[in-house]
Order: structure tokens, then sequence, then C-alpha cells
């Protein structure tokens, strides 16, 4: 994806799953659970440590899994695991933000920020919070298809767009 961002992946190595699930786990804890993260507004976002299961685990088979995640360690979700902070941030790059209310696990309509990177089709959900000083909670982080951007912009309005600054070249450089 030529036009979008040259964001480094972070491959770890380990010697099974479950150490390079935990070598995962430790940098999502350190980075994001204990740390203060906010996006390119000074809006804070909570991150949850139970979320990493969620966020980086995926369904082989997303439109018939009802929501269930069979692969433990997405590695395309888990190598990105840095991306979740450079699209909060925004620098340097184009992202539309969606305004969606969708349902929780409860029936419950809630409201949803999603993050869509234009360029390398990198999506960050937020929901909407109050809690504890927090405007925002993680929810999940992926690489999207083509197709499946155009199902998530569909009947949802752009509440907020960043765009890159680019710097204007004298003649000389």
């Amino acid at each position: 994806m030529a036009d979008g961002p040259d964001w480094e992946l972070c491959e770890l190595q380990a010697d099974d799953d479950d150490a390079l699930r935990e070598a995962y786990r430790d940098i999502y804890i350190r980075e994001y659970v204990s740390a203060d993260v906010r996006d390119w507004r000074g809006r804070r976002v909570l991150f949850h440590r139970p979320t990493f299961d969620h966020a980086f685990s995926e369904a082989t088979n997303y439109r018939t899994s009802v929501g269930v995640h069979d692969v433990e360690l997405s590695l395309s979700r888990a190598k990105r695991i840095y991306w979740i902070k450079k699209a909060l941030a925004a620098s340097d790059v184009d992202v539309d933000v969606i305004g969606q209310t969708r349902q929780d696990s409860r029936g419950l309509p809630r409201r949803r920020r999603t993050l869509i990177v234009l360029g390398n089709r990198y999506v960050v959900v937020l929901q909407l919070t109050g809690r504890g000083g927090y405007d925002f909670e993680f929810v999940t982080a992926f690489l999207a298809s083509v197709a499946y951007l155009q199902e998530i912009r569909r009947g949802c309005n752009v509440v907020e767009k960043v765009r890159r600054k680019i710097k204007p070249q004298s003649c000389g450089d």
C-alpha cells in the first residue's frame, strides 16, 4: 500500500504460541493499559487488560462466527500493536472518524467512533465513555478490506477528519 503510512511491524519470536501471545500481551499492558494514552486532541483512551484477548484474536470466518474468535493470536493484528498509538496520534496520516451506534452483548446501544487510517486501511474502534476521566475505551484494531470499509461506512457519518499537513517546499529543497 504505497500511499499509506510506512509503519514498522512488531515481529516477535518465542518458543511456542503461548509464549508469543504473552510477549504481545506484555507490550499491550505496558504501552496501553499502564500508560496515559491520548488521541490527537488530548482525549484520554482507556485500555482494559481483558480487551487484549478480543482485540488480538480473530475468527477464521467472521461472517459465521457470531463474534467468537477461534484464532487465539492473530499475528496480523499483533504485529501492528504499535499502530494503535500511531493512529490515535494521527501524525502524518489522513484519518476519517466514523460515528456509529452498535448494540452491545446485552442489546444496549453503544456509541462508537471508528478511526480509519486512510492509505493503509487500518481501523481502530473506540467506544465513547465518561468513566474515570476517560473519553473513550479501546475495543479493537485491525486491517480491513476495501469491501469491509465500505460496509463500516454504510449508514454512518464522518464526524471528524484529520488530514496530514504537507509542508511546502521551497525551490532550493
